[in-house]
Formats: C-alpha cells, structure tokens, sequence
C-alpha cells in the first residue's frame, strides 16, 4: 500500500469517527434551535396578543379621552409587549447563534471530505503517472526492439550478399553463411603457409598475436567481404550498449543465436586486429565469446 493510500485510509476512519461524533451535537443543536425557536415565536404572538388586547381594551373599556387613552396604552405596550418581544428578539439571537454553530460543524465535515477527496485525487493523478511510465517503458522496449531486430535483418542481408566465386569462369562456388566455413579454412591455410618451415609448428598451439600476423594478410585480401560484415556486427553491439534496457545479455545471446561458429572465431581475431579494437572493447564488455 501506498503512502497516499494509507493516507486515504487513516482519513476515511478519522472521518466516519468524527461524522458519528459531529451528528450526534448537530442532533442535540436541532433540538435546541427547534426549543428556543418554538419559545421565540411564542412571545412575539404573546406580545401580539397582548398589544391586540390592549388596544381593545383601552378603546373601548376605558371611558376617558383619546389622548389619555393613547399615553396609557403606549406606556402600557412600552413596559409588557416590549419586553416580550426583547426577549423573542433574545430567543431569536441566540437561534441564530446556534445555527452557525451548527453551520461550522458542518463545515468541518465539508472540508475533512475535501481533504479526502484531494487525496482521491493526488490517489488518481500517481495511478495514471505510473501507468505513463509503464507505457514509455514499454514504447521504449519497443522501439529498441524494432530497431534491434532491423539490425540483425541487416547483418542477415550482409551475409546473405556474401558469395564465393571461381576467379576462372566468376561462377558462384559459395553464398551466404556457408562462406564463413571456407573463410576460415582459408584463413587456417594461410596460417599453415606462414609457418610451413617451422617442422615444430602445431596450429592448435600457436600464440594469438603469431596467428593475428597471418590474419592480417588474410583480412587484406578479404577485406571486401568481410569489412562490411564486422562493421554491421560492431554497430549492432554498440546500439545495445548505448541503450539503457535492463536485460542486454539477453540481446547479446540473440546475436550470437544468429552467427555460426565460424564466424564466431572470425570475429574473434577480429578483434585482435587493429581495425577491431572497438569491436574487441564491446565484445568483452559483453561477454560476446
């Protein structure tokens, strides 16, 4: 669970525990408002009534005259009606007062919601930032991947380009990957020409730097077909390690997946040459052999 939702989580408890709490004081407010606002409308119809009466009884039963009659009654609603109705006005104040109370309590759930639902929201707004992420992440891995597997069809075009002809008749004798197969026995007869007079000479134990003295001749005379091919392999290598996926060995098994063993041993003095020392460095950074 997220930061935000124990957030949310710890807000919806504090919420239901405080509604509980608020509506049981805004139930005993209504209560209250109901009471005073009922005794409040009772004196100003008391006091209506009395000033009804009054004027009844002072125009009527009171045999004096108008004037007389005007100053009783005013100094009577002056000193009973008006103090009802002070005290209506006083009932009514504190209904009032009462009513904001409630208001504010009303207003704290309000803005406890409020903080809830900006939680909701901040809630909402992570879920679809990761689910960004997780779409860039995946377009990314895509779009590596397609241009990757352009790459190998590339290297596969290359080698599918290569082909061997008769220097005689220029008849095609090889193509494609089975070139590889003669490079190399190629390569193995030149290794076996240089060190013809040596009677002790046994190629499997030949040093690398002997072998990359014959390699050299070799790589001179084939570099037609073979530069390209290493170019494309180098480049292939070089965008893996120049991308920020997680799982390069992965990529780097797919390529060699792709390549026959002779290639494979090739490219390996290759590297030893000096046209292939970036080729060496990617190489051994990626465990390629």
């Amino acid at each position: 669970m997220s930061n935000i939702e124990q957030e949310i989580d710890i807000s919806v408890r504090r919420i239901e525990s405080k509604q509980v709490e608020i509506s049981a004081k805004i139930e005993i407010l209504e209560k209250r408002i109901s009471k005073f606002n009922g005794w409040a409308w009772f004196f100003v119809v008391a006091g209506a009534l009395i000033s009804i009466a009054a004027t009844i009884y002072f125009f009527i039963a009171v045999d004096n005259s108008q004037s007389f009659q005007l100053n009783l009654l005013g100094d009577f609603l002056a000193g009973s009606v008006a103090s009802v109705w002070s005290l209506a006005g006083l009932f009514f104040i504190y209904v009032a007062f009462l009513g904001q109370k409630q208001q504010l309590l009303n207003q704290q759930l309000e803005i406890m919601y409020s903080q809830l639902e900006v939680k909701n929201t901040r809630l909402e707004l992570a879920g679809q930032k990761e689910e960004m992420r997780i779409q860039n992440e995946t377009l990314r891995q895509q779009k590596f991947e397609n241009t990757f597997f352009n790459l190998l069809n590339l290297l596969s075009s290359v080698v599918n380009s290569i082909d061997i002809r008769n220097i005689r008749t220029q008849n095609v004798m090889s193509s494609g990957r089975d070139c590889f197969k003669i490079f190399y026995g190629d390569f193995v007869a030149v290794i076996n020409k240089d060190n013809e007079k040596n009677k002790e000479f046994d190629i499997t134990k030949i040093s690398i730097p002997e072998t990359i003295k014959s390699y050299d001749k070799y790589f001179h005379d084939n570099q037609s077909d073979l530069s390209h091919y290493f170019r494309s392999v180098y480049h292939i290598l070089k965008f893996i390690d120049s991308s920020d996926i997680d799982d390069k060995k992965r990529y780097i098994g797919l390529i060699r997946a792709q390549i026959s063993s002779y290639e494979q041993i090739l490219i390996f003095y290759n590297c030893f040459h000096p046209y292939g020392t970036k080729l060496k460095t990617l190489a051994k950074d990626h465990n390629f052999f």
